[in-house]
């Protein structure tokens, strides 16, 4: 099992690994008798093929959860992915050199080391569009050879945004949707980013699955969780929210500015447009 300094990798279970890139996105390695799946790639910063060698001889197939930079560029490594059709253009906006360049930067930022273990000017000429799309939907199941894998459509995060569901072990691959205290980022535009009712009525309908789930691995922070996670972010937008924005803080990030919300496992990053539009009034703060 190998690591690099970009690219950290530990064993979970004899089935299960997970490669976490930079000190901040948890890629996770599930195995079958098949083949293997690989849930997210990262920002894509090194050729992580040599990492999952050293775990399995047994052919390789990448999904993501969603199209932002962090999950899917890495993608670029792989000849064919698998991602949600909502999301696609998504990534593919996301792949320029400017883009690309500002989360570098802001990477060096978190992780000096990383400087000189990325070859900045490869990584900016590399381009998933090389890579071939398949796509996911809900309700769709991966065989990997004695296990198999739900998708589960969770439109929010992003309006393409998928979790993976292993319904042998009820381990269920969150992504960005469910990161327990970890921020969950819901201020992006919204050709980016679903409204708040649309993320309220794709977690109901994963509670009602929530028999299914036994564990929760988030695509950062700590792992695994709790449906306790689930529920909190249930309560925070039934009625939680609405009732104690006004003592939120102003959120500020290379991305923009915004209002963070905490709420006993939630930690939510939004903005006041997205807000208002599901509370049905103007924002006032004072």
């Amino acid at each position: 099992m190998k690591s690099t300094i970009l690219n950290k990798t530990e064993k979970i279970a004899d089935d299960l690994y997970v490669i976490t890139e930079t000190e901040s996105v948890h890629c996770y390695f599930l195995l079958g008798e098949k083949k293997a799946l690989l849930i997210d790639a990262g920002y894509g910063y090194e050729d992580i093929h040599p990492i999952l060698a050293s775990i399995t001889s047994l052919p390789v197939m990448l999904a993501v959860t969603h199209g932002d930079v962090d999950h899917a560029l890495g993608a670029m490594h792989f000849s064919e992915f698998w991602i949600h059709p909502l999301d696609y253009g998504k990534l593919l906006m996301n792949d320029t050199p400017e883009i690309k360049g500002a989360m570098l930067d802001h990477r060096y930022q978190k992780m000096p080391a990383a400087r000189t273990a990325i070859d900045r000017d490869a990584y900016l000429r590399t381009s998933v569009a090389a890579s071939h799309p398949r796509f996911l939907c809900h309700g769709d199941v991966i065989d990997l050879g004695g296990k198999k894998v739900e998708i589960f459509h969770t439109p929010g995060h992003s309006y393409g945004h998928i979790m993976f569901l292993d319904q042998q072990t009820g381990r269920l691959f969150s992504g960005d949707q469910l990161t327990g205290r970890h921020n969950i980022w819901h201020f992006m535009s919204s050709d980016e980013q679903a409204p708040f009712a649309t993320t309220f009525s794709s977690l109901k309908k994963l509670k009602a699955r929530s028999s299914s789930i036994q564990s929760i691995y988030p695509a950062h922070g700590d792992y695994p969780l709790t449906l306790q996670c689930l529920d909190d972010l249930l309560e925070c937008f039934d009625h939680e929210l609405a009732d104690h924005y006004r003592e939120d803080q102003p959120f500020h990030s290379a991305m923009g500015d915004a209002w963070q919300h905490l709420y006993k496992e939630v930690n939510l990053i939004y903005s006041d447009e997205r807000l208002a539009e599901f509370l049905g009034h103007e924002i006032i703060r004072k």
